[in-house]
């Protein structure tokens, strides 16, 4: 009782303080968006609102909230994981709230030519990019010192000649194994290749980058160390394919087929960063990136897609003809520079092989290789190893017994030189194409 009585006491006598109301809580809404690369919302990044000590992380649509704020001025600080790699300070912005409102803001990484000038020093043209990556050694610690290089073939127009150079982009990885290169290509392929210290070890990959930044880590590989690889060949449906194709891109020295349940192993190729090439007549080739830090790997299934055939008929200067037959002859009509050899003179030859079929065009010639007789494309006072395309695939670093395959069931095969390619079979190596129908 005697602490009721004391309550009522206080509570009479006006002893207790008067009641202050609490002040009140503003929201801050917002959400981050990527202004660099996709444009979308960002996912997973750091929001920080100094002052306050909160931090949160992004979430679905780029979304974050802080509630229960007292009205004031504050700074947001926010942060994407991919820019680490550019080395740019933290991006801040300023708000100020007011009372118990809700404040929404939009968040944006930087720009394209921000990114640009602090990085690279000057704002690059529309057909340049910046990719940025991190270099790691067979045992998956950061490569720091290694050089890293972008290298391209590039057409400049000089008076009335057209002339082919090769480009570069260079850096040296950081102590953290990051690069940046600046200036490569867009939409177009390019090789990027890491050596190791002293010229010990080395990755290689080919690199197509899309929009303003893109990102490829790298592995160089101890000198000596070698990767044992196995998978099977499917179709969509899980059944296997037989002697489907498995090389490595740039060396179609390291190829082997897969047997008659679609399995194949690569017994010994080096560790290193790779793009392994998957294919079969008919179906729609694959390229699978590998950073291999075991001595094995195993890529379980590759399911190819059914290569899809234009076989509906057209009707062209009064002859029925198949879509891919229309182009062709269209192609052949607008004297477009290439060598063009249809059904019927194939048919003469008897047997199609690389020797006959290079009869057709004085640039091509045939060279006995390791892996036996091969179609080369002159260029200059030299030969090159042209790019294959098969019914209109690009079926890069084709073997000697791939290609007299196909040549052998060829219905139509065009040829041309690196600079009068259309677009859709550009070599990319400024040697030429051979672009073959089987259909």
């Amino acid at each position: 009782m005697r602490r009721f009585s004391l309550l009522a006491a206080l509570c009479i006598g006006g002893t207790l303080p008067p009641l202050v109301p609490l002040a009140a809580q503003a929201t801050l809404r917002g959400v981050l968006v990527d202004s660099l690369r996709t444009g979308g919302p960002v996912e997973g990044a750091s929001v920080v609102l100094m002052g306050a000590n909160r931090r949160v992380t992004t979430e679905r649509g780029g979304r974050f909230e802080f509630t229960d704020l007292p009205a004031g001025q504050y700074t947001v600080a926010y942060w994407a994981p991919w820019l680490d790699s550019l080395g740019l300070p933290a991006l801040q912005r300023q708000v100020q709230l007011r009372g118990s409102r809700t404040e929404s803001i939009t968040l944006s990484t930087p720009s394209r030519a921000t990114v640009q000038r602090a990085v690279c020093g000057d704002v690059l043209s529309d057909e340049q990019g910046i990719l940025i990556g991190e270099v790691r050694d067979g045992e998956g610690n950061p490569g720091a010192g290694i050089g890293v290089y972008a290298r391209w073939l590039e057409t400049v127009i000089q008076g009335n000649e057209v002339a082919q150079g090769t480009m570069a982009a260079t850096d040296t990885a950081s102590a953290a194994g990051s690069f940046v290169l600046c200036g490569v290509p867009l939409d177009a392929e390019f090789t990027l290749r890491a050596v190791g210290r002293d010229g010990v070890g080395s990755g290689e990959l080919l690199v197509k980058a899309s929009g303003s930044i893109a990102r490829r880590d790298i592995v160089v590989g101890a000198p000596g160390a070698t990767l044992r690889v196995i998978g099977r060949v499917v179709k969509q449906n899980g059944d296997p394919i037989p002697d489907a194709t498995v090389l490595v891109a740039g060396d179609s020295s390291v190829a082997v087929r897969s047997d008659s349940s679609g399995r194949f192993a690569i017994p010994a190729m080096a560790r290193r960063s790779s793009q392994l090439v998957v294919r079969s007549l008919g179906y729609v080739p694959v390229v699978r990136a590998i950073d291999p830090f075991d001595a094995e790997l195993d890529l379980d299934e590759i399911a190819l897609e059914v290569a899809p055939r234009e076989l509906a008929t057209v009707t062209v200067t009064g002859q029925a003809m198949t879509a891919s037959q229309a182009q062709f002859e269209t192609r052949r009509a607008r004297a477009s520079g290439g060598v063009f050899v249809d059904e019927g003179e194939l048919s003469k030859l008897g047997m199609p092989n690389a020797s006959n079929v290079a009869t057709f065009n004085p640039r091509v010639a045939v060279q006995q290789t390791r892996q036996g007789p091969m179609m080369m494309m002159r260029r200059g006072s030299e030969f090159c190893r042209p790019r294959f395309f098969i019914d209109g695939y690009d079926f890069r670093d084709i073997t000697a017994d791939e290609e007299n395959s196909f040549l052998r069931v060829a219905k139509r095969i065009e040829m041309y030189t690196a600079n009068n390619a259309p677009q859709q079979f550009n070599d990319f190596n400024g040697c030429g194409s051979i672009v073959i129908w089987t259909y």
